[in-house]
């Protein structure tokens, strides 16, 4: 969802640009979502007021997306990965019947091909993988859910998008993640949307098919065993609430089943200076605890973030420190990207979230109309966190792997640079194409937790095209 609907300033009107927000987006400052799945938030919200008629209130769209990212892992000795894919998503969305109950279907599916990525080069998870670690030369998918309106409210039950602080699939890479089940979302409250699923299984970014429910960080002790991961399905209960020009409160609760039972609570309250500037301070925080047969271990993490924002004049500015508290990562859904995290210091390559970590972040975003070229967005940021990693129970069913004997003071830092641009007009118009560089760096006693990438001093850079267009 957008800024402005996501307890944030509303830096969208502010800027004629949706900007990176304190709470969540960390990772894709840029906002690289694809038309058809962003805002998924909103867009539910807005179907309550579509015209009954399944025909009538139908839409048929498309993305065509090329996306391209390579990975230098330096001295890690880990291969540098590097794909190149064309993908084309489609997405039918019908009315509602015009019966007291309203009843819809929404089908999508997708096509991606690769253009680059051979010779054992691939694993930027935009591609499904072969035995040997390569890309596949193409993959598709496609999903269906049946939706019904009334009562003031929006139940979906089959293959979607969830976006909310304990659940959530992303567009980080080619196509997004989708998970199956059932959601529903009360809006007779004005202001207020109340919020309940219950979910039991996802397809990844790179997968045709579905897979059971798995954390992103949780996977083998330091023995090498893999933990018992899956989850047979994941629920949760919220409500977020949006006073006009004031605060913005969202608490929410989660439950992994046999993994973590998670507690959520933001908030964030828009105070403007000026005609022309607003600051907006903004504080997270999760709670979790482990539960059932805890697969994973024992879990006792509560993380805290906050900090403030000032936006004005096509400018913004925020700065964020984060704090986790437990012997373990905080941990979340797999691939659940991190442009849906609400823990503001997670950046493109690292989420600043190791057991114990502090860290702080300053970041910079603007549209450069104020150097004469308005429809170019660029934004900077800069992290630097300090880990305790000797935290860690080594004989911790999944989590046992991060333990590092000289990480008691483990350092590390990153730096993120993007640059957007989007066509104005003629037959282009819409189509925006954005680059991305992100370089992380280590100190000694550093690993970075569930990282696959050793010690983690890598440059990342990214170059996405999307071109959306409309068939009725």
């Amino acid at each position: 969802m957008n800024n402005c609907t996501r307890n944030l300033i509303c830096a969208k009107a502010v800027l004629g640009i949706s900007l990176v927000s304190p709470m969540a987006l960390a990772d894709n400052s840029m906002d690289q979502r694809d038309d058809i799945n962003s805002d998924v938030n909103v867009r539910q919200k807005a179907e309550m007021q579509v015209t009954p008629g399944f025909v009538e209130g139908s839409s048929f769209r498309g993305l065509l997306r090329n996306y391209y990212q390579t990975r230098d892992n330096h001295e890690s000795g880990s291969r540098d990965p590097k794909e190149w894919v064309q993908g084309v998503f489609l997405s039918f969305r019908s009315g509602y019947t015009d019966t007291p109950i309203g009843v819809g279907v929404d089908v999508h599916g997708f096509y991606g091909l690769k253009l680059d990525g051979g010779g054992g080069s691939g694993g930027v998870l935009a591609m499904p993988l072969n035995s040997k670690g390569e890309p596949e030369s193409q993959f598709s998918a496609a999903g269906a859910a049946l939706k019904f309106r009334g009562f003031g409210s929006l139940m979906i039950a089959g293959d979607q998008i969830v976006e909310n602080p304990v659940a959530g699939g992303g567009m980080g890479r080619v196509f997004p993640q989708t998970l199956r089940g059932i959601t529903l979302r009360n809006y007779s409250v004005e202001n207020l949307t109340l919020d309940t699923g219950w979910v039991d299984a996802f397809r990844l970014r790179n997968q045709s098919g579905r897979s059971d429910l798995v954390s992103n960080y949780g996977s083998r002790n330091k023995a090498g065993v893999r933990a018992d991961t899956d989850s047979s399905s994941l629920s949760w209960l919220g409500a977020s609430y949006h006073a006009p020009e004031s605060f913005s409160l969202q608490v929410y609760s989660g439950r992994l089943s046999d993994i973590w039972q998670q507690t959520y609570a933001g908030i964030s309250w828009p105070l403007q200076l000026t005609p022309q500037w607003s600051l907006t301070p903004f504080a997270n925080f999760y709670h979790t605890r482990d539960t059932g047969s805890s697969q994973l271990g024992r879990i006792e993490n509560d993380t805290y973030s906050g900090g403030l924002t000032l936006a004005g004049h096509g400018h913004s500015l925020a700065f964020s420190v984060q704090k986790i508290d437990g012997n373990t990562p905080f941990d979340y859904l797999s691939q659940y990207d991190r442009s849906f995290l609400y823990l503001p210091n997670s950046q493109q390559y690292s989420d600043f979230n190791a057991p114990g970590e502090l860290s702080w972040k300053l970041q910079y975003a603007a549209n450069l109309g104020f150097i004469g070229a308005p429809d170019f967005q660029f934004t900077a940021s800069y992290a630097r966190g300090e880990a305790d990693l000797t935290r860690v129970d080594p004989n911790s069913k999944g989590y046992g792997y991060i333990y590092n004997a000289d990480g008691k003071d483990g350092k590390h830092w990153e730096r993120d640079i993007g640059l957007r641009y989007a066509v104005p007009s003629g037959k282009a118009k819409g189509m925006t194409v954005t680059a991305r560089w992100a370089t992380h760096r280590n100190g000694q006693g550093y690993t970075a937790s569930g990282n696959t990438r050793g010690n983690a001093d890598a440059d990342e850079y990214r170059v996405v095209v999307d071109y959306p267009f409309s068939i009725f």
